[in-house]
């Protein structure tokens, strides 16, 4: 079996760049790399990004268009496809697979829209764990910083309480879920980088040698 690793965190706290250096440094190691994220670029992840992320005419996250049940489903749809067609795959061929978002951010999103957290982890179950997930933990403050400089924010961007409890919740998921770890966002891109290497040669790559 291959490697999985997931970056998670809330908006503006750097998982898009990390997921590529680490991508990287994987590469230089020898390892084939899968680089993923999600919604996905599959046609339910386009569609996702459509309806629920972009907002505009077509936009229906503001609840008026779509239950927050109904928003959930769509993700985890994607999320299925997700698993099965690509995360699975690479993984039984030994690839190292490294997602920008996974089931972690449907919990703590969706659990802060006021969904039932049992519920979401019950409707994302088939979801593969991996071996790592990381936690870019950024102060809300600072995530509205980065986002406003952005030419482009989606609706979950606009919306700073959402953030607080967003964060709340993902450290609420990190005491739930063991393979979560948390990193501080606030650090330098080559510390943060650094640090992220050091978790993955303690936590996944020392362990494989070990079996």
């Amino acid at each position: 079996m291959g490697i999985f690793i997931v970056l998670e965190g809330i908006d503006g706290a750097g998982k898009s760049t990390q997921a590529k250096l680490l991508a990287k440094w994987f590469e230089e190691k020898g390892y084939e790399v899968v680089l993923t994220k999600e919604p996905t670029d599959t046609a339910f992840g386009k569609l996702i990004r459509r309806l629920v992320l972009t907002g505009g005419k077509e936009g229906i996250i503001d609840g008026a268009r779509i239950s927050h049940e109904a928003e959930a489903l769509l993700f985890a749809a994607d999320r299925a496809e997700h698993v099965h067609k690509l995360i699975k795959p690479s993984l039984e061929q030994g690839k190292v697979v490294i997602s920008d978002r996974y089931f972690y951010s449907s919990l703590a999103y969706q659990w802060a829209r006021g969904l039932d957290l049992n519920w979401l982890v019950d409707l994302n179950r088939f979801a593969v764990r991996p071996n790592l997930t990381i936690l870019l933990d950024l102060p809300v403050k600072e995530s509205m910083n980065r986002i406003n400089g952005r030419k482009i924010k989606t609706e979950f961007d606009k919306i700073a309480e959402l953030q607080r409890k967003v964060r709340k919740n993902y450290l609420t998921l990190a005491e739930r879920f063991e393979e979560i770890r948390i990193i501080n966002a606030l650090a330098s891109m080559e510390d943060i980088h650094n640090d992220i290497v050091a978790l993955v040669e303690h936590e996944v790559l020392r362990r494989i040698e070990e079996r």
